[in-house]
């Protein structure tokens, strides 16, 4: 039985598309590039949004799926604007899970990340959750001495919001 699990697993990964680290700049760079996304939440979680400057380009392009006239964001001035208007003033906790980091070539990495963004009750809504499904898909450039975020788009799984939908409001 574990064999043909054994063999079952070996097949799926003999047949996976996606290229993994290679070379050592390959690996290095896919540990800064996961890094980079866990700054980003950090940025947002802490809301300390000039931190973005260190995780976007400046000429980075955001589609995070907000409504019109935000749909997408051009530019590190505009996201760091609208995202302190989106999500300032709320407690919440992003949480990155499954990762991938893919080589098209070593200077132009993009990744996959999932992720729960869990915004919590205040007042008299404390005690109550929303939570926010989703995955991160970016494209990466190599500017002022470290990889960072080109252009992201954020798509949402499932219904997008679970949850009090009143702590939003």
């Amino acid at each position: 039985m574990l064999s043909q699990y054994l063999g079952l697993i070996l097949f799926h990964l003999a047949n996976t598309v996606l290229t993994y680290p290679t070379t050592q700049l390959q690996a290095f760079t896919d540990v800064q590039i996961r890094d980079q996304i866990s700054l980003y939440s950090i940025a947002l979680d802490t809301k300390n949004f000039a931190l973005l400057s260190e995780v976007l380009t400046v000429d980075t392009v955001g589609n995070y799926g907000l409504p019109p006239p935000n749909t997408i964001l051009n530019g590190l001035a505009e996201n760091q604007k609208v995202l302190k208007a989106t999500i300032d003033g709320f407690v919440m906790q992003e949480t990155i899970s499954t990762t991938v980091v893919d080589f098209i070539d070593e200077s132009s990495p993009n990744s996959t990340a999932y992720l729960v963004a869990n915004y919590f009750g205040q007042g008299n809504l404390t005690g109550q959750l929303l939570s926010v499904y989703g995955k991160y898909e970016d494209d990466w450039a190599f500017e002022d001495g470290s990889w960072k975020i080109k252009n992201r788009t954020l798509s949402f799984f499932g219904p997008g919001m679970i949850g009090n939908l009143a702590i939003m409001s």
